[in-house]
């Protein structure tokens, strides 16, 4: 079974659909090595959907579910979808700082194998923001909110694992917690166990390096170990810095 070459980019939606474009364009060419799929987080607006579409549509599927602001592309040559759909993770919802009302969801895709017909159980999530006090939760909302969602995460995977049995699972977020520290590692280790971190062990980048300034705050945990994960090139369509990976089937 070829190896999954994934790499996941948080956007940033006061920065332009252009510079998130060049980033698209970039993944999508690239060929040391090429991407075999690609995740997003903050690419909900109809502009931001329409760049993935439209970033090569010959070669690259793309799908941004509605009640969702994230995204995944894969090559349509390599894998077809059994199913795909966005997953209500808590009813708990929060309001941010401008008095828009959250709700969490995932968005979820079951990708078939052209050549095998093995399967790969992809869901990625933005979780909320500002839930992280040192090694303990804020108390507010959305520090609730992000407890029940990776509660109800967990249950939707074991559900779909019991259903389908896929090959191999990836559950990928704008996680808004810090893997740079070994609490935060253990915290989401114990609400998927069996799974393995992009950053553990030896993959884990050294302090001062992040995917959001020094914090480690975006990653995959997946049924299968990374062979590899590395951080990728910053540019200025986010705040945050995006990640690449292999993980094999």
């Amino acid at each position: 079974m070829p190896t999954f070459r994934h790499a996941h980019s948080s956007s940033l939606y006061s920065a332009s659909p252009a510079s998130l474009a060049a980033q698209v364009e970039r993944a999508v060419e690239a060929d040391d090595p090429n991407a075999t799929l690609l995740t997003f987080t903050e690419v909900g607006s109809t502009a931001r959907t329409e760049v993935l579409k439209d970033a090569d549509p010959d070669e690259w599927a793309a799908w941004v579910p509605s009640a969702t602001d994230v995204g995944v592309m894969w090559r349509k040559g390599q894998y077809s979808p059994a199913w795909k759909g966005a997953e209500k993770l808590t009813p708990k919802v929060w309001t941010d700082g401008q008095g828009r009302q959250h709700e969490t969801y995932c968005g979820s895709i079951l990708l078939v194998h052209n050549d095998t017909g093995a399967t790969a159980f992809v869901s990625v999530c933005h979780l909320p923001s500002n839930v992280q006090n040192g090694c303990a939760f804020e108390g507010n909302k959305q520090a609730a909110a992000w407890k029940d969602a990776v509660a109800g995460w967990s249950d939707h995977w074991n559900a779909v694992r019991k259903a389908n049995q896929p090959n191999v699972a990836l559950i990928v977020a704008d996680w808004n917690i810090d893997f740079h520290k070994s609490c935060w590692m253990s915290y989401v280790g114990d609400v998927f166990p069996s799974m393995f971190c992009t950053w553990g062990g030896d993959r884990e980048p050294p302090d001062g390096k992040g995917t959001h300034g020094n914090r480690l705050i975006d990653a995959t945990w997946s049924t299968a170990k990374p062979t590899k994960a590395v951080l990728l090139k910053d540019d200025a369509s986010s705040d945050h810095r995006p990640y690449g990976e292999a993980i094999p089937w």
